[in-house]
């Protein structure tokens, strides 16, 4: 006879928690970005190549790009085609290694990312003013540990 499974052991599961809270959280950020017709992920993408681009390098490599935001190389090349088609990023040869795709921010991606913080800002206020500021930096810290723990990128 086989083991009952103990529904309620599944229903406390950390992951299925945790990924029912981040659809909620993507569903409120995507629909704030909405007006700049980008999604909570693309939005993520572009801050984060912009980010990694201000210390004076014009351009990151795919791998160091996917290793920042969490993703497989392959995984983040499908997630950036819909931001090189809007003309936000584009693809450049890596003069250290030409086998090496890297990706850089355009001026125009630049533009389109200031636009776009203001209606982030719209989204982080919803969720600190429902969160309360410091359940939402306790949150934050808590997901930074956890990334670390667990091994992720930080």
């Amino acid at each position: 006879m086989t083991e009952p499974i103990d529904i309620q052991e599944i229903v406390n599961c950390t992951c299925l928690r945790a990924r029912r809270v981040t659809r909620r959280l993507t569903q409120i950020y995507d629909a704030a970005l909405e007006p700049v017709h980008l999604t909570a992920n693309q939005f993520g993408v572009l801050s984060c190549l912009y980010g990694l681009t201000l210390g004076g390098h014009d351009h990151v490599s795919i791998g160091a790009l996917a290793e920042r935001v969490g993703k497989h190389p392959t995984t983040l090349n499908r997630d950036l085609k819909p931001l090189e088609v809007l003309g936000l990023v584009a693809s450049v040869e890596n003069p250290g290694d030409r086998r090496v795709r890297a990706i850089q921010i355009t001026s125009k991606g630049r533009a389109h990312l200031r636009k776009a913080v203001t209606f982030w800002r719209q989204a982080e206020s919803r969720v600190r003013k429902e969160l309360g500021p410091r359940s939402m930096a306790a949150l934050n810290e808590l997901l930074e540990a956890t990334a670390v723990k667990l091994g992720g990128p930080s």
